[in-house]
């Protein structure tokens, strides 16, 4: 099996070869399924919370079939406060660029309200069938989630799921990954 610093190369490598247009596509695929998902569980009628993300680098733009509002839903966004992260409450279209993670993004306004949201959308660079996740290396999800006990959902391309992911024992596996093509379950 490939260390986790060898799958994070591939993954990535695998994700820049993807087109605009293809990206496009394949984002149109996961968001509808994730908003069938989303359905079934009855978030938006029990008008749940649910912590987003910003993408970056090919992430799955998850919100491309999604309307904030239009669903009824809340969307919570990630931030750092005192080194740790935590999540406020947020549209898309209140986010300012920011450099939290470590990276450029999109983050929530530093008034905006905490919140502890219901069920969690959570990036990834590769994803196994049972919920194991490669994340960037920062830790920042993994910590957050190993204290809460919200639904946890992967988010990625089918192209990034794998058959193994190495896990050390801090790393916190998904209850259900969403693709363009399948919905796994641990």
């Amino acid at each position: 099996m490939s260390s986790k610093k060898e799958l994070r190369a591939e993954m990535k490598a695998k994700l820049s070869k993807i087109s605009d247009e293809a990206h496009h596509q394949l984002s149109l695929l996961v968001s509808n399924n994730l908003i069938k998902f989303l359905n079934d569980l009855g978030v938006f009628q029990k008008k749940l919370i649910i912590g987003v993300f910003s993408p970056i680098e090919k992430e799955p733009d998850w919100f491309v079939m999604m309307v904030e509002g239009k669903e009824k839903i809340e969307t919570a966004y990630p931030a750092i406060a005192d080194d740790k992260m935590v999540f406020k409450l947020a549209r898309m279209d209140e986010l300012l660029a920011n450099h939290d993670f470590g990276v450029n993004i999109l983050s929530p306004q530093v008034e905006a309200k905490l919140v502890t949201p219901d069920i969690v959308i959570v990036p990834g660079l590769g994803f196994s069938a049972t919920g194991k996740r490669l994340g960037r290396g920062k830790g920042f999800y993994d910590r957050y989630l190993e204290k809460s006990s919200v639904v946890k959902i992967g988010i990625a391309f089918e192209m990034q799921i794998t058959e193994d992911i190495p896990v050390d024992e801090h790393d916190v596996l998904m209850d259900f990954v969403v693709t363009d093509k399948s919905l796994y379950k641990k």
